[in-house]
């Protein structure tokens, strides 16, 4: 079955990246909404789902960025009508807050290779064998969540205790990266190239973070998995 997926960007350097090459991949039709370019809400009766990306902001930075409480609000809305909702990073922290439960600073900030650790006990059925016990992904954020009530937590890395959870049939979210690709990784340290000068212990140097090419096969396989399982194309 063909989707009408639409994709919230908030800023040009956290793309969509593996996730829409999934899409393309499946013959989903696709439309980005770039928020930074001004670009207006759909109309949510053409939503079939909607993928929230990353971006540098804080979820409740609104008076820099005007738009924030509507994209809130739509999100929310898209949750309750039952759309498939799917977020990484600052999209999961999105989920979580239109879903009652708090969005705070972590301990530490994580940015670069790092481990996360799967409960398979957490996971519906469905979702048997998408992920393994353990495997190395891309990490880039200082905030995290509460896990909403009634939802699956399931994965957790050694700085951040809530990676990913899932709520009934139509709502996931992750705060690491396996959507990201070599491109997207050299953007991002290229543009924050300050975030490197200080010694934080889950703040990678920067040619351990570009130094690798070794984990994005393995992030794009366990994403397209999880994609097809979550949107409802089992392969």
């Amino acid at each position: 079955m063909t989707l009408n997926l639409y994709f919230f960007q908030h800023d040009p350097l956290e793309s969509p990246g593996y996730i829409l090459d999934w899409a393309h991949d499946r013959g989903h039709k696709c439309e980005l909404v770039n928020f930074y370019d001004d670009d207006m809400l759909p109309d949510i009766k053409k939503v079939d789902g909607l993928v929230i990306m990353g971006g540098p902001m804080n979820i409740y930075d609104d008076e820099e960025y005007t738009w924030l409480e509507t994209e809130r609000d739509f999100v929310k809305q898209c949750i309750q009508s039952g759309k498939k909702v799917f977020g990484i990073c600052l999209g999961s922290q999105m989920i979580a807050d239109a879903l009652g439960t708090l969005v705070k600073r972590n301990a530490h900030t994580e940015i670069g290779w790092f481990k996360v650790r799967i409960d398979q006990k957490k996971l519906p059925k469905k979702f048997a064998g998408v992920f393994p016990d353990e495997f190395i992904t891309f990490h880039w954020h200082s905030d995290t969540f509460d896990l909403p009530e009634n939802s699956a937590g399931f994965a957790s890395s050694k700085a951040t205790v809530n990676q990913a959870f899932l709520q009934n049939d139509n709502v996931a979210a992750l705060q690491f990266h396996p959507e990201i690709t070599e491109r997207g990784v050299t953007l991002l340290v290229e543009d924050h190239a300050e975030t490197f000068e200080n010694n934080f212990p889950f703040v990678q140097p920067r040619h351990e973070v570009l130094g690798t090419d070794s984990f994005f096969e393995l992030n794009r396989k366990i994403l397209f998995k999880f994609l097809d399982k979550f949107f409802g194309k089992n392969k």
